[in-house]
């Protein structure tokens, strides 16, 4: 019977950081850049447990298929078309997103809304006037018609190795590769690229089995209290 318990707790754990995910991706359904999650299920061995069941562990790893871009004509605004990520500069060091919904600070440096500063291949801040100035689709900024700095965009070799820091933020002991063939739009946002509808599909399916999960921890109770009574009765 700790089977029955071990095979209902498995399935409610698991469901349950189904929904979690699911209602994480609808959360930010409009957050430009952000790139949904994916739960999967891993048959996994758990050495704590003795009976030798086999039991599942929702995993999660990222979809980083790039979402529609969205024109703004906001200059600040910035988006990829095709593979690579953005660099900001962080306290904790590097961080790499899709969203590119900059501002220009007091210092005239492009930020995000944390204030962290977009990074130039050349590994400094990027910087630019209050006007007159534009970024070409290789992320060359032309500032008074002077080509100064280039947007720095990278990619990796292994996408699903970038752990989500929040705020739309992947951060990865990866060593970075310059995104040669990126091309930047400017005045664009690229869109989430969750699909709530089936992510509302996920969360109604996944309540179901853990409703499943609670009848069958009912069950092993009845059964539990049906051999307790039985054994008083002798």
């Amino acid at each position: 019977m700790d089977n029955l318990m071990i095979m209902a707790t498995d399935l409610m754990a698991r469901e349950t950081r189904r929904v979690d995910v699911a209602a994480q991706n609808i959360a930010n359904g409009g957050t430009p850049g952000y790139k949904q999650a994916v739960a999967f299920d891993q048959v996994v061995n758990d050495l704590r447990r003795n009976e030798g069941v086999p039991v599942s562990a929702t995993n999660v790893v990222t979809d980083f298929t790039p979402g529609k871009l969205q024109h703004t004509g906001n200059p600040t605004d910035l988006a990829i078309r095709g593979q690579g990520f953005f660099e900001v500069a962080t306290p904790e060091g590097a961080a790499y997103t899709r969203a590119g919904a900059f501002h220009r600070d007091e210092q005239g440096y492009l930020v995000n809304a944390q204030g962290f500063r977009l990074q130039s291949q050349d590994g400094g801040d990027v910087r630019v006037s209050q006007s007159d100035w534009r970024v070409e689709q290789d992320g060359t900024i032309i500032d008074h018609g002077i080509a100064t700095i280039k947007v720095r965009v990278m990619t990796f070799d292994n996408d699903q190795l970038l752990a989500r820091s929040g705020n739309g933020l992947f951060k990865t002991s990866e060593t970075p590769l310059e995104a040669s063939h990126a091309q930047l739009a400017q005045g664009f946002l690229e869109a989430s690229n969750t699909v709530t509808g089936n992510d509302m599909v996920q969360i109604m399916q996944a309540m179901r089995r853990v409703e499943s999960g609670q009848k069958l921890v009912y069950a092993y109770d009845d059964m539990i209290g049906n051999v307790l009574q039985r054994l008083g009765d002798m």
